[in-house]
């Protein structure tokens, strides 16, 4: 029984690490919905999000392909990241019913 409760403790520990390690690279990539708007030849890269009761557009310039990818890639990387924060919180709130009376 105690191996069993050492891997469940173990387990939780690497998990609250993967969710900080989340939380951090999130924190890096760009807040809001990114947003190309074209106007004849060009194109336009907006970041949109909320704050509070406001949604902002934040003007970011006329922007190469290259650029617009890289934005695009951002926010992939962003989904990806709250999918997995996600899934990890919910591990994390299934260890700890798990481990409850047992954390000592």
């Amino acid at each position: 029984m105690n191996i069993l409760i050492s891997t469940l403790k173990e387990e939780l520990t690497t998990s609250k690490k993967l969710e900080a390690k989340y939380l951090q690279q999130l924190a890096l990539l760009p807040q809001g919905s990114f947003i190309i708007r074209k106007r004849g030849d060009k194109q336009y890269g907006y970041l949109t999000r909320r704050h509070g009761n406001k949604v902002i557009q934040e003007y970011l310039g006329s922007l190469s392909e290259q650029q617009i990818n890289d934005y695009q890639e951002k926010t992939r990387r962003k989904k990806n990241y709250k999918q997995q924060l996600k899934t990890i919180r919910n591990q994390i709130k299934i260890l700890t019913r798990a481990l409850r009376g047992n954390t000592k």
